[in-house]
């Protein structure tokens, strides 16, 4: 197998198989880390070399050095490959627990380098894809989320979470359109932040206005308080993950959704802190911390004039129920870990005794009236969307394949990933987006789709899969083995080129995406779905794998 492996490798096909993305390929080549050869008609190229380089970089990177620092590294004394692997697997040997397989790539990379044997082009490739699996996080970006609620967690915290929200659907749906929608609002923000715009700037204080609106209509407080009365110290664990997450990656402007960066959140902060409703309550706090210190109880005849007039002035901003208000507040700055001062918690504290909460509906209201309609395709449509959607794939590819062309046109890629809605990785926020409806129009673009979000396994992004199918030739009738097959999607696009007579083996590790390709498959008697590891895997002589 080693002797048949390319001797190079296209972009693509290199982000593909070493668990980057081509992005950062292109950021390290700016960056003057990597300078790959180009082929006589202008494409990157990447062999031996570059790979040895890239496992540089993946370990310097690791062990927390900025681009800058590694490219003055690497200038100045290019550590040796041997050195650099030593370097790794004792990064490895720190967590071996979650890192055996890992180790042994790296180990027997070493051992081979001791014998003077270099290591092939596919080991150095799982060298750098091992490496980016396990390294900082924030180098899987979806994953985040994820990762923090595993570490964070019990397995029971978990599955109470989940299944509060299962019980509430009304409520998640409500709580992940407020969730888009604060996204483009804080996307809003962060452009205002990068052009210099005061806080209270009257364009920045407008978003502040959309957002104070949106927590409102889709009664984010309300929930949050109901929330905080189920359980409130798993609520707390939850909603602070967001807190932990800019604690450890201070620097990163753009965080997973439906996280926020720390640049933008101090922002927003300052923003809130210059809105007129900020200004207009600090009159009637303050007449409350005249009554704290005048020792006047919450219940008196001579605190309600006091605490009326703060009711008033929440109303007049459409603010919501107060007594939800003054409990909201502080736990929000609590779970964002800007806890409020002193004297302003004891403020609020006098207001919630003053201000009972009324008993929270659990219905939500429906969604506002100017919310996108659900798509309603036809299937004539739908038949179109396909054709359109292959044809940019192969723009998007750089290549016009017609026998691939025909197959992404042909195969629907919503029967192969569960009902709708779905969650989309978004090319522009580099975070997954889930799906305002489950129209099978919104799968036909090119991106990245979740199928199992708890273990980070995607249907992967269509143009890569294009230009790489499109680059081999697959010739009609062959033998081709589909190795990670996922749910079946690439596999039925491996069957319709290379037709009737030619045979697909799909073979699957995971055994619910294996299940799951058996029957999405079923219809094609040339497609055979194997449940288990490919190493270990009998299979009759293939044309391609």
């Amino acid at each position: 197998m080693t002797d048949k492996s390319p001797k190079w490798l296209t972009a693509a096909a290199c982000a593909a198989r070493t668990g980057l993305t081509v992005r950062a390929l292109r950021v390290y080549e700016r960056e003057g880390l990597l300078n790959p050869s180009r082929s006589a008609n202008g494409w990157r190229r990447y062999g031996p070399d570059d790979l040895l380089r890239l496992n540089t970089i993946s370990v310097l990177k690791a062990l927390g050095l900025p681009l800058a620092q590694i490219r003055k590294l690497l200038r100045e004394n290019e550590p040796s490959l041997l050195n650099v692997l030593q370097v790794q697997a004792d990064s490895w040997r720190e967590r071996r627990g979650e890192a055996t397989k890992a180790l042994e790539l790296v180990e027997t990379a070493i051992h081979r380098l001791e014998r003077n044997q270099p290591p092939s082009l596919e080991e150095l490739c799982a060298l750098v894809s091992a490496l980016q699996t396990r390294s900082n996080p924030m180098q899987n970006r979806a994953t985040l989320l994820v990762d923090m609620m595993t570490e964070l967690l019990t397995a029971e915290e978990r599955t109470q979470w989940q299944n509060w929200w299962r019980a509430h659907a009304q409520d998640l749906n409500q709580n992940n359109a407020y969730l888009r929608e604060r996204a483009e609002c804080f996307a809003v923000l962060r452009e205002q932040q990068q052009q210099g715009l005061s806080p209270a700037d009257p364009a920045v204080q407008e978003q502040i206005a959309r957002h104070a609106a949106m927590v409102s209509r889709y009664r984010i407080r309300e929930l949050t308080v109901r929330l905080m009365e189920w359980n409130l110290a798993l609520t707390t664990k939850f909603m602070e993950m967001g807190a932990i997450a800019r604690e450890r990656h201070p620097e990163s402007s753009v965080m997973p959704f439906p996280m926020v960066g720390n640049q933008v959140t101090t922002y927003f902060e300052q923003a809130l802190l210059a809105s007129p409703v900020t200004q207009a309550l600090a009159g009637p706090l303050k007449k409350v911390q005249a009554l704290i210190e005048s020792q006047v109880a919450a219940s008196s005849e001579e605190a309600a004039g006091v605490v009326q007039e703060f009711v008033q002035e929440l109303a007049r901003h459409e603010s919501g129920d107060a007594g939800v208000y003054v409990r909201f507040i502080p736990f929000l700055a609590q779970v964002n870990h800007r806890p409020l001062p002193p004297d302003l918690q004891q403020i609020y504290e006098f207001l919630a005794r003053a201000l009972p909460v009324r008993e929270p509906s659990a219905a939500v209201e429906p969604a506002p009236a100017s919310a996108a309609a659900a798509l309603d395709f036809t299937p004539a449509e739908l038949v179109a969307a396909r054709r359109a959607y292959a044809r940019q794939m192969g723009l998007m590819a750089g290549i016009i394949a017609p026998r691939v062309e025909a197959a992404y046109a042909a195969i629907e890629r919503e029967k192969y990933l569960g009902p709708g809605p779905w969650s989309v990785m978004s090319l522009l926020r580099g975070t997954f987006m889930t799906t305002p409806d489950a129209s099978p129009a919104h799968v036909y673009c090119d991106s990245a789709i979740s199928v199992v979000k708890d273990k980070s396994l995607n249907n992967g992004q269509p143009s890569l899969y294009y230009r790489l199918l499109a680059e081999t030739l697959v010739p009609e009738g062959s033998h081709i083995v589909h190795i990670g097959s996922g749910t079946g999607y690439y596999t039925a696009i491996l069957a319709h080129i290379t037709g009737a007579a030619g045979h697909v083996t799909a073979i699957e590790l995971e055994a619910d995406l294996a299940a799951r390709a058996r029957a999405t498959l079923a219809e094609l008697p040339q497609v055979e779905v194997i449940q288990g590891d490919a190493t270990r895997t009998s299979m009759a002589p293939a044309d391609l794998i």
